[in-house]
């Protein structure tokens, strides 16, 4: 039992007598040992106690001669200090160094090497990703830093804003939707050195969005359709009219244009008639297409008639409106005044007069 307890004081005396010293890898330490006169010189040696090398004994190191001049070195300070200085230290110096005098310790140092983060992998290995909508993503980063750097994610959308979204080496997004496109980056940090991050910069690949306009401005001529088109990647546009596709730019003009949305990439295209006698009544039907797919919307463009009964002896005319036809009454001496704004054309059409019985 005697034996027991001098054995555990022994370990506490130890325990509380060990010194600890950090340094970055690269630095150079000193590790000094204390005694009382000159003639215990000889009686000195240093241990790296974790490998159990025994470094060095009164002022002669135990290493080869390249290694020494190199890492290691011993310098008599004073008369009662001795020291063992290591140059430019790596992981591998880390541990605990015990100053020996036969077999009493005179001090003892506990070395502790910092490591700035360094990745180990990270997933996917390309910068730049591109996935289709509704699929599942993951994206992982691992390091190994001392002491142990801790892992957070940002992301930023294509307007630069971002946002923290969670920390850990692993980030999983069970079905991504466009506006899941952007940049996800991993930073690592350790507290104690420069944080290092990677970058994947994520693209989600969708068919066609299409919208038209079903809106017709009657007071802007020439008429004009417009369309808009999102898609990842860019689509192919058509113009049809009643299923047939718009070819002739003499009677139209199709102009396409970039359009910027948040996180969409959009484009919108504008069908013109060229001249107002080609305005034609009709299905225009707008069409985009990429490598997901394609898909199309639609506007009617027609006139609808509505009679107004005629009295004998009478001739008619026939106003054709957008959406709206009306047969009136008229004679043949009448002008008609109409607001030319909204009117696409007037056509006259004279019927025989009816004599009364």
């Amino acid at each position: 039992m005697f034996i027991k307890l001098i054995i555990y004081f022994s370990l506490i005396y130890l325990t509380y007598s060990d010194q600890n010293i950090t340094a970055n890898i690269g630095q150079d330490i000193t590790l000094s040992c204390f005694y009382e006169n000159q003639s215990q010189i000889d009686q000195l040696s240093f241990m790296h106690q974790t490998t159990g090398d025994i470094l060095s004994l009164g002022l002669e190191l135990f290493l080869d001669d390249s290694v020494a001049n190199q890492h290691m070195k011993l310098i008599q300070f004073s008369s009662n200090r001795l020291d063992l200085k290591i140059f430019s230290v790596n992981q591998n110096d880390s541990g605990l160094y015990t100053c020996m005098f036969n077999d009493e310790k005179l001090s003892s140092y506990l070395l502790e090497i910092f490591i700035p983060p360094r990745f180990l992998s990270f997933f996917p290995l390309e910068a730049s990703v591109s996935y289709p909508e509704g699929s599942s993503i993951n994206f992982s980063c691992h390091a190994y830093a001392f002491p142990p750097a801790n892992i957070t994610w940002i992301y930023r959308n294509q307007n630069k804003q971002f946002k923290n979204i969670q920390s850990g080496d692993e980030i999983y997004i069970p079905s991504v939707e466009p506006l899941d496109s952007g940049s996800y980056e991993c930073i690592a940090s350790n507290g104690y050195h420069q944080a290092i991050s990677r970058a994947f910069y994520v693209t989600v690949q969708y068919p066609p969005h299409v919208t038209i306009d079903k809106f017709i401005d009657l007071n802007q001529r020439p008429i004009q359709f417009k369309c808009e088109i999102c898609s990842v990647p860019l689509s192919h546009i058509e113009w049809f009219r009643n299923g047939k596709n718009i070819i002739d730019e003499q009677h139209f003009l199709i102009k396409t244009n970039s359009l910027q949305t948040e996180n969409k990439d959009c484009l919108t295209t504008t069908l013109t008639f060229q001249d107002p006698i080609y305005e034609k009544f009709g299905r225009y039907e707008c069409r985009a297409e990429n490598i997901l797919g394609h898909y199309s919307d639609h506007i009617d463009y027609q006139s609808k008639t509505v009679p107004i009964p005629k009295l004998r002896n009478e001739q008619s005319a026939l106003l054709i409106l957008p959406n709206k036809t009306i047969e009136f009454p008229n004679s043949s001496s009448c002008s008609i005044q109409l607001n030319s704004s909204f009117i696409l054309s007037i056509i006259f059409i004279f019927f025989n007069s009816y004599l009364l019985l």
